[in-house]
């Protein structure tokens, strides 16, 4: 527990003095919105080049896990005389739901496969210490499926040093207590920002990803919505935009608490 009881929960969980809870949070930003029907996952794959297979809807690495690769756009993003990003991390799922994760020295626009094979998810990725003399990204850095460069799963755009990609996937033995979102847009054209998961009820829904919660958006900012949602282990959160006129730009993110059982 707490130190005497001096602060409120989310002190106490912020400050690691709550056994088995952790902060948990995302965020993500997507530009130049266009119209799909099934709405465009806010991350920044729609600047990838060459563009992935799938740029609106991030896919699904397989429930097995697989291998998957890391490469930059740009070479300056290496372990060895690098100005950019010399080494990452990633955080993931392994096949049995279980958090893991590796790091991984960069070798600029050479791919660089992943010891593990059996990723199941890709929850964030984010430079090490040191990093190069800019400090940042030097090009638009990928994860994607070994030997299916469109497959991407998760990135770090240039100029940053973290993934803004606001899924995650709730581990094995956990629950993520959803307590709230925000949202933005900045281009004056309407955006209708979902935040949804694979559950409803706290059942698990794989593959179905039901709405939790909405906001519309126009130049504005949604402000701090309360949710309060209980989602399962194995649960995927996500935040995806809709338009009705091109060129929208779009952020949001949710935090919450991880909870072990």
């Amino acid at each position: 527990m707490n130190r005497s009881g001096r602060f409120d929960y989310n002190t106490a969980i912020a400050l690691r003095e709550m056994d088995g809870f952790t902060p948990w949070n995302a965020m993500g930003e997507r530009e130049a919105m266009g119209i799909t029907v099934t709405g465009e996952d806010i991350w920044r794959g729609n600047e990838l080049d060459p563009l992935p297979t799938s740029h609106t809807t991030i896919p699904l690495p397989a429930e097995a896990g697989e291998q998957m690769t890391v490469v930059s756009e740009s070479d300056a993003d290496n372990g060895a005389t690098a100005t950019g990003i010399l080494t990452l991390r990633i955080d993931y799922l392994d096949a049995t739901g279980e958090m893991q994760s590796e790091d991984i020295t960069l070798d600029g626009t050479t791919p660089v496969n992943t010891v593990a094979t059996d990723i199941r998810f890709v929850n964030d990725m984010y430079s090490l210490s040191p990093v190069g003399s800019n400090g940042v990204a030097e090009g638009h850095i990928k994860i994607y499926k070994t030997g299916s460069a469109g497959l991407v799963y998760n990135m770090i755009a240039l100029g940053g040093n973290k993934s803004l990609v606001p899924h995650r996937m709730v581990p094995l033995d956990h629950k993520l207590l959803l307590k709230g979102w925000h949202a933005t847009e900045a281009q004056n054209k309407r955006c209708t920002v979902r935040i949804r998961s694979t559950h409803m009820n706290g059942d698990l829904l794989p593959g179905v990803f039901c709405f939790q919660d909405v906001t519309y958006l126009k130049q504005s900012a949604s402000g701090w919505l309360v949710l309060e949602e209980m989602v399962p282990a194995l649960s995927l959160v996500k935040g995806t935009g809709w338009v009705v006129v091109p060129g929208a730009e779009t952020s949001c993110s949710w935090r919450g608490w991880l909870i072990h059982d």
